[in-house]
């Protein structure tokens, strides 16, 4: 009977640890899109910063908007602002999802050793 209880806990901790792993590929790919939509705000503020303060075409969505040159740059201000908060709410949950596969890969190589692949 005991034997049957640390088999269930062990197939427990295998099972987090490849939904901890699942997790973290979707994070990973989350950041990088992150960071190329922040890239082309950036680039996009640096644009709008050289203009001549005319109006400007703002694109949301699958559609363009005509805008001052001034709310086109608030804009893309205030999103940069919630895409760096989301990519650095990723980098946290990136950073916990870590460190406990740290402990996980640790309990299991001590139980099993070389018996057990881990490794992505």
């Amino acid at each position: 009977m005991r034997e049957k209880l640390f088999w269930y806990e062990d197939q427990q901790k295998i099972n987090e640890f490849g939904r901890l792993n699942t997790r973290l590929l979707e994070i990973r790919d989350d950041k990088s899109h992150i960071k190329d939509i922040l890239d082309k705000l950036d680039d996009a503020t640096t644009e709008l910063m050289t203009g001549e303060g005319d109006s400007v075409m703002l694109m949301l969505g699958d559609s363009f908007m005509e805008c001052e040159e001034e709310f086109a740059t608030d804009y893309c201000e205030r999103q940069q602002e919630k895409r760096q908060s989301k990519l650095d709410d990723l980098v946290d949950e990136e950073k916990t999802i870590l460190l406990r596969q740290g402990v996980l890969k640790k309990e299991l190589y001590a139980r099993f050793g070389s018996s057990i692949q881990l490794e992505a």
